[in-house]
């Protein structure tokens, strides 16, 4: 890996952690700065920091050595104690950089962090999430017969436990009660009707209802689904049971991004979080904890927290996607054609977002293109993605590129090594920065769902897209399909 790009990570991560009590003092940027000095890191390496994500930087810096690991660490915690404390947020952020370095050193469960494009609409603040994509009955078996023993361990780190059939329950409790089997008291469930009329006055009295039935019968396996990826399109890929909690958030490129880290959940969950409590106090000052049960004046509901955020996301209906088009220039196929409203001159382009009749260019260059269509090709395959790793399949890799790069461009018999970072990474902020500027972006808040990924699913350097297969129509000589069903998928990437 390029030099560059691990000065580049560390500069991300120290800055961030600077800006992470919205406190910054001289002390602070005179520490900075000396750490910057003694790893040679530019004014250029500065600028070029502040264009990655803390999950990216973080995941440099994990695949490094011991010597650079244990070098960020220390710096951290000089710079954080540079204005004569480290707050929540500072211990918060070092105990996850400590997890994610020490994940790569194969010393602990796994850990990582992901940088998620804010949706307005945050769900965490001070809480302490378990989530889960798939069955799994050994943690949960400790969750439902001890929560209150585990959700007071998390209480002493001055976080809050959210475990959703909990979360379920409480809102099973807050609606009717049955004697006799004869419903009592309909009030409660009035009350939370009332209270959702307020969050979305343009809902109908079915679809409030459906809102609170859903909550309800929700378990942590719908949550991820329906909440974290469907209504916050926050694209997690998840194998294990893990831990989420919010870390301070990041500004890259003018965008704000909320960072979450994640950690496998352990088999004996009791004395992983007590570890991991103690690392946060063990670093942070003195606190106060306000504990969120969503219980108010008499027993009443209470909107605030955890709750509020819940009700607030389940509350907003579903936004259509825009279809990604790309049509295979390479072969034949007509461009799409627009006027480029910066200098009145007609362009050509061979990617398109489309929403009924609107359609708006993603000028992309050939070569980036055929990236971006190899990611989705491989993120809808079995594989999830591509693994660009130092373990990862590179000859298949480089003979799948080509193939794509020979169907979309014209120009160039040779196309650039993708593999290799120096390459990839430029083709990937291009990339993302032609959707983060396009109309998907102005006009929804779903541009994250078509912007490239790294995930640490397989080690560092897998890369993948969460936008659905079938919201991706090829243009080919053979006629239109989506992603799966065109001759491109079949022939450049099924084929042996």
């Amino acid at each position: 890996m390029a030099k560059a790009i691990v000065r580049q990570s560390i500069y991300r991560i120290l800055s961030d952690l600077v800006k992470s009590d919205n406190i910054i003092t001289v002390d602070e940027l005179d520490a900075l700065d000396e750490a910057c000095d003694r790893r040679s890191i530019s004014e250029r390496d500065r600028e070029d920091g502040f264009k990655m994500t803390l999950a990216e930087a973080l995941r440099t810096i994990a695949s490094q050595g011991e010597r650079t690991r244990a070098s960020l660490l220390k710096s951290m915690e000089d710079i954080a104690l540079k204005d004569g404390e480290c707050c929540r947020q500072e211990s918060l952020l070092i105990t996850a950089a400590e997890y994610v370095c020490r994940c790569a050193g194969a010393e602990s469960t796994g850990a990582r962090v992901v940088s998620v494009e804010f949706r307005n609409r945050p769900l965490l603040t001070t809480q302490l999430l378990y989530v889960e994509n798939r069955e799994t009955i050994s943690a949960r078996a400790t969750l439902d017969t001890a929560f209150d023993e585990v959700s007071q361990i998390v209480k002493m780190g001055g976080m809050d436990l959210i475990y959703i059939p909990r979360i379920a329950q409480r809102f099973r409790e807050y609606e009717t009660k049955k004697e006799g089997g004869v419903i009592k008291d309909t009030k409660r469930h009035e009350d939370l009707k009332r209270m959702l009329r307020l969050v979305s006055p343009t809902s109908s009295d079915a679809d409030l209802e459906n809102t609170i039935t859903a909550i309800q019968g929700m378990n942590s396996r719908n949550f991820f689904s329906i909440v974290l990826n469907g209504k916050l399109e926050m694209g997690l890929d998840i194998e294990k049971p893990c831990w989420m909690l919010r870390l301070p958030d990041s500004v890259v490129e003018g965008r704000g991004y909320a960072n979450f880290f994640l950690m496998d959940v352990d088999k004996d969950i009791r004395m992983q979080l007590r570890r991991f409590v103690d690392r946060i106090n063990l670093r942070q000052n003195s606190y106060s904890i306000t504990v969120n049960d969503g219980r108010g004046k008499e027993g009443n509901f209470s909107y605030n927290g955890f709750y509020k955020a819940l009700l607030d996301v389940m509350s907003v209906r579903k936004v259509d996607k825009w279809d990604l088009h790309v049509r295979l220039y390479g072969e034949g196929v007509p461009a799409f054609e627009y006027e480029d409203p910066a200098t009145g001159t007609r362009k050509k382009c061979a990617a398109t977002i489309k929403r009924g009749l609107d359609e708006y260019p993603l000028p992309m260059t050939g070569r980036d293109l055929a990236f971006y269509l190899l990611l989705l090709c491989a993120s809808a395959s079995a594989e999830g993605g591509v693994d660009f790793g130092k373990n990862g399949p590179k000859h298949r890799i480089e003979a799948r590129y080509a193939a794509i790069y020979g169907r979309v461009s014209r120009r160039e018999k040779n196309p650039p090594t993708v593999y290799d970072p120096e390459f990839r990474i430029p083709m990937r902020s291009r990339v993302a920065k032609l959707i983060n500027e396009s109309e998907v972006a102005k006009n929804s808040s779903l541009q994250a769902l078509y912007l490239p990924e790294e995930m640490n699913k397989k080690g560092s350097g897998f890369l993948r897209v969460g936008l659905e297969p079938e919201r991706v129509v090829i243009h080919s000589i053979n006629g239109t399909a989506t992603l799966t069903n065109s001759d491109l998928y079949r022939t450049c990437f099924l084929a042996k």
